[in-house]
């Protein structure tokens, strides 16, 4: 339990809200894109189709740029307001940390995978009883027995 509080302290939460706050906003800013691209595709030369796809630019735009405004101006905010360690704040923090964010999301299913080779390795893996034998007890299964 001690290792999943071993990131939490105050730098290290805050730089995880940040990223996950670009995180989204890149999440968003690509269906938005996408969503205009059908907008346009499937317009048919109607004037409010136009004016949905066009609007989605838009805004896809400003988020782009209040993102790029929050990342550069949160370390001059927490500088002014003498919070200590404030250098920790930089973009390329908060970017490394949204790495972090997304390594760990694609390596969720690895989880299962890995859990099985530690057991594996742990104890001993047992098979059912075989039906040749009288035997009821659960007879250890050996490297022949199954493939990986």
């Amino acid at each position: 339990m001690n290792s999943v509080y071993s990131n939490a302290d105050f730098q290290n939460v805050i730089l995880t809200v940040l990223a996950l706050v670009v995180l989204l906003v890149i999440v968003w800013c690509i269906y938005t894109f996408i969503r205009a691209i059908i907008l346009f595709i499937f317009s048919h030369s109607k004037e409010e189709n136009k004016k949905k796809w066009r609007n989605s630019i838009r805004f896809m735009i400003i988020g782009v740029i209040l993102t790029v405004m929050l990342l550069f101006l949160v370390p001059t905010v927490l500088r002014r307001m003498k919070v200590p360690k404030y250098e920790v704040y930089t973009p390329s923090h908060i970017f490394s940390r949204a790495g972090e964010l997304v390594n760990g999301l694609f390596n969720l299913g690895n989880v299962i995978k890995q859990s099985q080779q530690n057991s594996q390795y742990n104890g001993q893996i047992y098979q059912g009883t075989d039906s040749s034998s009288n035997s009821l007890s659960p007879q250890p299964l050996t490297n022949s027995s199954y493939n990986l």
